[in-house]
């Protein structure tokens, strides 16, 4: 196994040498750095950094999840979608002649972060996933229209503008691009806005003079010219495949970024936004592709924005087995279902094969649940229970997809599925079998 770059040596050094000597502060801002809430430095030209976040060196993306992101790449293939995953660098990453002297405290390298981007995007390019370096594009801004904000963490109109480009040069080299119709879309600016933000407002509890305030001019992309006047909505049930789905962060979902927008215009396709606000990783993909829309029309691209420190191994390999069973066309095989409770459907499942790596699907048949108990019972007596959540940002489909692999047993024999909302008769169980045409990434 390839390991990710980190900075050990880098590490070493750093204790060993004296600690730099920081600056006074522009905003007479103190002890930012061992605060609870937001550990934080005070770079030149008040650009302030997280501690945990900017100043870290290793990003995790372990080779099995390479193979994960592969296999759900493949899985979204399948039914005609295009995975375009956009990892967003820190802001370190992205400005590094802003960091102050004491960043060599933390065993902060520009060099070696850099290498780390690069690492993680050249990976996952090699095994076949569509990985667009957006760090160069965003590296290059103008110092009078930097890529991130002073005292907030997340790129600026410029920055997402940049972003944008750089990923539609991705789309336009796909094959699959030539064939859509484009539309003309111009982008127009609008009165300057400011935006709410947690990080500045809980840095300035420790500085004495206001921090740079989170605003902006804001920006609107509106359809100029389309080839089809009755351009059809993502959502309306058209026969139309959905040209671009934009799913992700609180980065794609900012107004003042307006990133979905800068994709439309430098595309010439249209794009939906489906990105969630505090949904960390998983919050807008997952609840994209578990949804009846994803399922009813699938997009020719899928954009997936995630930031690099958000660990995509953090929850354990169920997260991403989902979104590739949700993604695939192997979800063919219903089970016979039982009402065995208010809330609750069974199904027997004696005389099936299960394995490890198939997948049951639980689909309430309305919205509204955000939790699915799953209990799998063996003919040795043995009883197993996982449970499926949505958080409150997420959308409550009532879609919950449970890989075995933590639950198999191999003389499996009955299945109960218990919703927090009532079953009818439009619930359903349906087996999701393992497909040898997916890349093996266990």
């Amino acid at each position: 196994m390839k390991p990710t770059l980190f900075a050990a040596p880098l590490l070493a050094a750093a204790c060993l040498a004296a600690p730099a000597i920081a600056d006074p502060s522009t905003f007479r801002c103190s002890k930012l750095d061992t605060a609870s809430a937001l550990p934080s430095i005070e770079g030149k030209d008040g650009v302030f950094y997280r501690v945990l976040a900017d100043l870290r060196m290793r990003h995790p993306m372990e080779d099995p999840v390479v193979a994960q992101m592969a296999a759900l790449s493949d899985a979204l293939a399948s039914g005609g979608t295009t995975l375009i995953y956009v990892t967003v660098p820190t802001k370190s990453q992205a400005m590094p002649d802003y960091l102050p002297p004491e960043a060599d405290d933390y065993a902060f390298d520009r060099d070696t972060a850099k290498l780390v981007y690069q690492d993680i995007v050249g990976r996952l390019s090699a095994s076949g996933v569509l990985a667009p370096n957006i760090l160069s594009a965003l590296a290059g801004a103008s110092p009078d229209k930097p890529a991130f904000f002073q005292a907030d963490f997340h790129w600026t109109s410029e920055g997402a503008r940049l972003a944008a480009a750089a990923i539609a040069e991705t789309i336009k080299a796909q094959p699959s691009y030539a064939d859509l119709p484009k539309s003309e879309y111009r982008t127009v600016e609008l009165e300057k806005t400011a935006a709410f933000s947690t990080m500045r407002r809980t840095l300035q509890a420790f500085c004495v003079d206001e921090l740079p305030r989170v605003e902006a001019v804001a920006h609107r992309t509106e359809l100029v010219a389309s080839p089809d006047e009755d351009v059809a909505d993502i959502f309306a049930g058209d026969d139309e495949a959905a040209q671009i789905v934009l799913v992700g962060t609180s980065f794609s979902d900012s107004p003042l970024g307006n990133f979905a927008g800068f994709l439309s215009e430098y595309t010439g396709l249209d794009v939906v936004n489906y990105a969630v606000t505090g949904g960390n990783q998983f919050g807008g993909m997952t609840s994209y592709l578990t949804s009846r829309d994803f399922a009813e029309n699938r997009p020719r691209f899928l954009i997936w924005e995630n930031p690099i420190y958000n660990n995509l191994a953090q929850f354990g390999p169920d997260p991403m087995d989902e979104l590739v069973a949700a993604a695939g066309q192997t979800c063919t095989t219903k089970l016979p279902v039982t009402v065995s409770g208010p809330n609750s459907v069974s199904a027997d499942l004696a005389g099936l094969k299960l394995g490890p790596k198939d997948v049951i699907f639980a689909d309430l048949g309305t919205d509204g649940p955000r939790e699915a108990l799953f209990t799998l019972k063996s003919a040795t007596g043995i009883t197993r229970n996982a449970t499926v959540q949505r958080s409150d940002r997420m959308l409550a489909s009532g879609r919950f997809f449970k890989p075995l692999a933590s639950v198999w047993h191999p003389d499996l024999t009955e299945l109960t599925v218990t919703f927090d909302r009532p079953v009818s008769e439009a619930t359903t169980l349906t087996l999701c079998t393992s497909s040898s045409t997916l890349k093996d990434y266990r």
